[in-house]
């Protein structure tokens, strides 16, 4: 039996049309963005402790490497709405900005879409966590 989102995964085929033509039309401008300052986070009540690195970042869309080690933590921030795929097993806590939890169970080459939220994110597994997240601007 597939698991697959066949709405997922037609997301995530038109999501990465949409990054390749944004590469290919705004070639100058993203180097001209790689070029600026990351933005400053939203003031956080944890820490932030993730290894982040941005791959793409222009007027569409946010491209990034998260690295979460055993115990690290993200900053309390809110997200725009993104698809993240998993390329390494890991649980986290979510913490949103009402106090509530969330338990959040990744197998390496899992895909979500997630909706625009505020939360905070720390990795309770043992194992570091890695994860390919593009955000929609």
């Amino acid at each position: 039996m597939n698991n697959t989102n066949p709405l997922a995964v037609r997301f995530l085929i038109a999501l990465a049309g949409t990054c390749l033509i944004a590469a290919v039309a705004g070639n100058s401008t993203m180097a001209q963005d790689k070029a600026k300052p990351a933005a400053a986070p939203a003031k956080a009540a944890v820490k932030d402790e993730r290894d982040r690195k941005v791959l793409i970042e222009n007027d569409k869309v946010l491209v990034s490497e998260v690295r979460y080690k055993p115990g690290s933590s993200s900053g309390m921030q809110e997200r725009g709405q993104r698809v993240v795929r998993a390329l390494t097993d890991g649980t986290t806590e979510k913490t949103f900005a009402d106090g509530r939890k969330e338990t959040v169970t990744w197998k390496a080459g899992q895909v979500r879409f997630n909706p625009k939220e505020t939360f905070s994110q720390k990795n309770t597994g043992k194992t570091e966590l890695v994860l390919y997240s593009v955000t929609i601007k």
